[in-house]
């Protein structure tokens, strides 16, 4: 579950970035300073898992909402239904299919903390992680970027950025096992009034609940 819940941050870039002498220094420090600015979100998503294993590719789609500091919610509506809220404290992971609710302190079911930190407002992208470089495409502009922090479970990420609007149009990234999990957002509107109950989770009556603890 960690690469479902890795994605969610998403930002604004402009092609004022690229007339510095360091594009992709300029491009991180305008996506850290636009991200600061993005109180919340809503985005419809899809998302391909490639599994290095086997070569297969798992589709999923649905809607993601997203909150600072650190409130999230995906629905995931294809190819079946599962919902995953973040109440800035706990992890809820429900599979209708299965009947089953997993529980997880957010500090650790949403490694890298990296990751956490930066989507939650605490954390800072030109600190937390390494810069590679960039790649221009004909609309697009894609910047690879890789934790410092040590056991971040994610080896490197891309964020590939629409260059005409400046919305971040993907988001990929590389587990050590060689695994690409990319996430297109699409209609994504930023700072829209979101309810703090729609990041509130109560577990159904007589599904299964699996609970994980800071320890293990």
């Amino acid at each position: 579950m960690v690469s479902i819940l890795v994605l969610c941050w998403c930002v604004l870039i402009t092609n004022s970035a690229l007339a510095t002498k360091d594009p992709a220094l300029a491009i991180a420090r305008k996506v850290q300073t636009l991200y600061e600015g993005t109180k919340s979100f809503v985005a419809d998503f899809e998302q391909e898992v490639h599994w290095r294993r086997g070569q297969e590719i798992r589709l999923s789609k649905g809607k993601v909402w997203f909150k600072k500091p650190g409130l999230m919610r995906w629905e995931y509506a294809w190819p079946e239904p599962m919902l995953i809220v973040c109440d800035g404290r706990l992890v809820y992971i429900y599979s209708q299919v299965d009947k089953q609710v997993m529980v997880f302190p957010s500090s650790k079911a949403l490694s890298p903390k990296v990751t956490l930190g930066f989507m939650s407002g605490r954390g800072n992208l030109l600190r937390d992680f390494e810069i590679l470089g960039y790649v221009e495409e004909k609309d697009r502009v894609a910047l690879d970027l890789r934790p410092k922090i040590k056991n971040a479970q994610v080896e490197r990420l891309r964020l590939v950025v629409d260059r005409k609007s400046g919305l971040i149009k993907e988001i990929w990234f590389w587990d050590y096992l060689g695994n690409l999990t990319k996430i297109r957002f699409q209609r994504l509107r930023r700072n829209v009034a979101l309810d703090d109950q729609l990041f509130h989770f109560t577990p159904p009556k007589g599904v299964e609940i699996i609970r994980e603890n800071e320890n293990g």
